[in-house]
Order: C-alpha cells, then sequence, then structure tokens
C-alpha cells in the first residue's frame, strides 16, 4: 500500500494493547508476540493516534510544539516512526 503523507489516515491497530510506565510506552503486537518500547518521539506520534490522523496532521500538531525544528525533520521522523508503526503491525493505514 502506498501511503499518502497528506491524505492516507493513521489508526491504532485494535488488538493492539499499549501500557504506559512512566514517560514510556510499550505496545504489544496483536499476536502477543512482540513487545516494543516506544522512544519519546514514537510515544507522542501513538498518543497522537487514538484519534485516527494523517500524518501530515501529525506533523503539525509537533511543528507547532517544536518550532525550532525544520518542517523537513518533523516530516521525516513522521514518515520513519510511522512508517515502522506500519510495517510491525501495531498501525493501520486507510486511504
Amino acid at each position: 500500500m502506498q501511503i499518502d503523507f497528506q491524505a492516507t489516515v493513521i489508526s491504532r491497530h485494535p488488538d493492539t494493547q499499549f501500557r504506559e510506565v512512566g514517560d514510556e510506552i510499550y505496545l504489544v503486537h496483536p499476536d502477543g508476540a512482540q513487545i516494543y518500547n516506544l522512544n519519546p518521539m514514537a510515544a507522542a506520534l501513538w498518543r497522537l493516534t487514538a484519534e485516527p490522523m494523517t500524518m501530515a496532521d501529525m506533523a503539525e500538531i509537533v511543528q507547532a510544539a517544536f518550532p525550532i525544528l525544520s518542517q523537513n525533520k518533523v516530516n521525516a521522523d513522521v514518515r520513519a516512526v510511522m512508517g515502522e508503526l506500519l510495517n510491525l503491525g501495531f498501525a493501520i493505514a486507510k486511504i
């Protein structure tokens, strides 16, 4: 599936379980065979996926929170994190 930064809506896989322990978030894969610890950027994006949204919307929120970061850096980070969560099966994409 081609992921369109502007149009593809990302959401949590409905069977992904997660736990917040302090500032850290741990995801449990839907098949129960994998636990994944999120870094701070990934954790922030995971929190944003409580409501389905596009990567462009996520990047806009991150950019507003951290205006010192370049838009290109924010976009690349959002693409990388969400791409990994999609590839690992923790998130799903809808066109």
